[in-house]
């Protein structure tokens, strides 16, 4: 096949952390491994980064608060004349957008595209499904311009499909299983004793509230038990205070790592341990911790429970049920054999989703929806 020219577009790239940065990121990377030339389309951020020669920034990124978790938006008073006159003077084959609803940064991508459009959709809402209201504004040009789709996992293509109904496939998140491998070196730093580890935004959804009400359980059957917590959030200040005296000697807020660093935090947990309460379409940080060789276990939520096969490559838990989280986390911390099983099986699962194969399969797609515009 020919080499592509592929714009991919998100309000959410680096220096934000999180999976839709992370899919962009390695999306572009192994689809330019296959011969494509791919560039980003992002924001700008208050935050420092530096970008490559693939990277174009149009507007500013701000926060806001919604579903549970801090959300992304691009925002600029001239927005969509910026996005125009960009678009005008490229020749793109491929517009892969994520989440174009809202009048922000990938819709206005989408909306001034002469090229196949494809969207990714990520999200999966806790509570009251706004695409309800979102079709009636924009169904209409979604199908008039073709728009296709790819969602991460079936939870994702059920929040959405209904409302949006385009062509599509389901192609998971990929997974890094060079840089995540059972060989990272895991931090010295910490007491010796059974690590738990968490690692996520410290924000309602995430559950990670859940997990320190389970921990002194844990502590009681393994009294050395360690909770290693890495990630930042609105809420790391109040979960820093909850902390019992008994307890602070046990628990290590890291904050915010660099990426280089977060390997080596899955390495050194014996156990990691994801709480989420919802809205999970896929769980990216699963799959990074089972490449690692670390053992997952993890809330039996949609999504969640289309990556983690019970017993298999990692352990569900109902997160409304205390006990049921320290039970399972005790299990695999006091269970060697079932620690090397969920070890072993998660790398293998973790292969299944590689970058190499994820790219792969969505040029598949991108090849597909051309030869169906071509005819």
């Amino acid at each position: 096949m020919r080499p592509l020219n592929i714009l991919m577009c998100s309000d959410s790239y680096y220096p934000h952390p999180g999976g839709v940065s992370e899919y962009l990121h390695y999306l572009g990377t192994y689809l330019r491994k296959r011969g494509h030339t791919v560039t980003i389309l992002a924001p700008h951020y208050a935050e420092p980064y530096q970008d490559d020669a693939y990277t174009k920034r149009i507007g500013r990124c701000y926060y806001i608060t919604a579903n549970m978790a801090t959300i992304t938006i691009t925002f600029h008073p001239r927005l969509p004349l910026l996005v125009r006159d960009y678009m005008r003077t490229q020749s793109f084959d491929v517009v892969h957008t994520n989440g174009p609803l809202g009048y922000t940064l990938p819709y206005w991508a989408f909306h001034y595209s002469r090229s196949i459009n494809v969207a990714t959709f990520h999200t999966a809402f806790t509570g009251f499904n706004l695409y309800r209201f979102a079709k009636l504004i924009f169904k209409n040009e979604f199908q008039t311009k073709r728009l296709a789709a790819v969602y991460p996992s079936h939870k994702a293509y059920r929040t959405t499909y209904p409302h949006f109904p385009t062509p599509y496939r389901i192609i998971p998140n990929g997974i890094d299983t060079t840089k995540f491998n059972p060989d990272v070196r895991p931090l010295k730093k910490f007491p010796a004793g059974p690590k738990i580890l968490f690692l996520g935004r410290l924000d309602p959804r995430k559950g990670f509230i859940r997990l320190l009400a389970a921990f002194p359980e844990v502590k009681k059957r393994i009294p050395n038990a360690l909770l290693i917590v890495v990630g930042s959030g609105p809420l790391r200040a109040q979960y820093e205070r909850m902390i019992p005296d008994t307890l602070r000697g046990s628990v290590f807020f890291e904050g915010r790592v660099t990426h280089d660093l977060i390997p080596r935090y899955y390495a050194t947990g014996d156990v990691y341990v994801s709480p989420a309460t919802g809205g999970e379409v896929f769980g990216i940080v699963l799959t990074e911790a089972m490449a690692t060789g670390t053992p997952v276990v993890a809330s039996n939520i949609p999504g969640y429970n289309e990556v983690v096969t019970h017993g298999k490559n990692g352990l569900l838990f109902n997160v409304a049920e205390i006990h049921d989280i320290a039970e399972k986390i005790i299990a695999v911390l006091t269970n060697q054999h079932l620690s090397r099983s969920l070890s072993k099986q998660g790398r293998q699962y973790a292969e299944t989703v590689s970058w190499q194969n994820v790219a792969r399969m969505v040029e598949e797609f991108y090849v597909h929806l051309i030869e169906q515009h071509e005819k």
